[in-house]
C-alpha cells in the first residue's frame, strides 16, 4: 500500500471526527508545532468533532489541558482522551479495585489510580504490591528498578500469587523538544517483559497490559467519545499511532514533524501495510 497526500480540509470534508497525537503532531514536548495553534482556533471556532488522542499518562487531563493553553492552544478537557484516564476502567473490569499498588511515574498519574487501589505504593515501601503501574520514564535509577522488579515478579509468579503489570503509555521513544527525545517507560518495560520470558517462558501474566497507541482499548474511548467510527488519526509515529489506527478500522494520516520522517508515497513501498498511512498529511493548516 502506497500513501496518498491529503491537506486538512479535504481530512475535514471526509470525517466526522479527527484525532490527533500530541507529541510531534500539536507540540514538540516543550513547545507548539508551526501552525498548531492556528489548526486548534480554526476547529473550535467551526465545532470540529476533534479530540486529542494521546498515550501521555503522566498528567492528568486538567494538567494536559492547562499544558496546551501555556502553549497558544485552548483545548478543553472533553477534547482530550489520554491512556491515563482508562486506568481506572481497567482496574472496575479486571477486578482490580482495592488491590495495593506501586505506581512508577509522576503526582499526577497517581491521580489516576488513587480511588481505585487500597494504597498507593513507593519503590521503598515495605509492602509488596499486587499491580505495578508503569506510567513514566522517570526519575529512576532503571538500573536498580529493573532489577528489584525482575526478582518481585519473578518470585511471586513462583509462589503463584502473579502481580499484575500494567503500562498505560506505550510509547518506546516520544519527542522531548524540537530535536531531542526521551526513552519511555515502554523501552524499560519491554526489558523486564523479557528478562521474565527468558526466566519462566512465555505466560501471558508475566507481561504488562497495554492501553494506550496502538492497543484497542484508547481508540475504543475515542470512537465513543467522537460518537462516530468515521474518523482519521492523525499522528507521527507509525508503530502507534499508525498501527493502531489501521488495527481497528480507522484510516490514518503521516505528519513529518515528529519521529517519522518519511514526507515522499515512494519511502512506504517496503513498509508494511499495517504500518502505512493512507495519507502523507502536508501540513496542519
Amino acid at each position: 500500500m502506497i500513501p496518498s497526500y491529503i491537506d486538512i480540509e479535504a481530512i475535514f470534508d471526509h470525517y466526522d471526527a479527527v484525532f490527533f497525537d500530541a507529541y510531534g503532531v500539536l507540540v514538540d514536548g516543550i513547545d507548539a508545532l508551526p501552525n498548531a495553534e492556528q489548526l486548534v482556533n480554526i476547529m473550535n471556532a467551526s465545532a470540529m468533532n476533534y479530540f486529542i488522542v494521546t498515550n501521555d499518562a503522566s498528567k492528568s487531563i486538567e494538567s494536559l489541558s492547562n499544558k496546551f493553553q501555556s502553549q497558544g492552544m485552548r483545548i478543553p478537557v472533553e477534547r482530550i482522551v489520554n491512556s491515563g484516564s482508562l486506568i481506572s476502567g481497567y482496574y472496575r473490569d479486571e477486578d482490580l479495585v482495592g488491590r495495593p499498588t506501586l505506581v512508577l511515574g509522576t503526582k499526577d498519574s497517581r491521580t489516576y489510580v488513587s480511588g481505585s487501589c487500597a494504597k498507593i505504593l513507593s519503590l521503598d515501601s515495605n509492602s509488596e504490591p499486587d499491580v505495578i503501574l508503569f506510567t513514566h520514564s522517570g526519575p529512576y535509577d532503571w538500573e536498580s528498578t529493573l532489577k528489584h522488579l525482575l526478582n518481585l515478579v519473578s518470585k511471586r509468579f513462583k509462589q503463584k500469587t502473579p502481580v499484575r503489570m500494567v503500562l498505560p503509555n506505550t510509547d518506546f521513544i516520544y519527542q522531548d523538544g524540537k530535536a531531542d527525545f526521551g526513552m519511555g517507560a515502554a523501552a524499560f518495560v519491554e526489558t523486564l517483559e523479557e528478562a521474565l520470558m527468558r526466566l519462566h517462558g512465555k505466560h501471558e501474566v508475566l507481561r504488562a497490559a497495554k492501553l494506550g497507541k496502538p492497543h484497542p482499548p484508547i481508540f475504543t474511548e475515542a470512537i465513543r467519545r467522537a460518537g462516530s467510527n468515521n474518523a482519521i488519526m492523525i499522528g507521527d509515529q507509525l508503530e502507534t499511532d499508525i498501527l493502531g489506527a489501521n488495527n481497528v478500522g480507522l484510516d490514518s494520516a503521516v505528519v513529518t514533524t515528529g519521529i517519522n520522517k518519511r514526507s515522499n508515497p515512494k519511502e512506504f513501498k517496503d513498509m508494511p501495510d499495517d504500518l502505512t498511512p493512507r495519507y502523507i498529511l502536508t501540513s496542519l493548516v
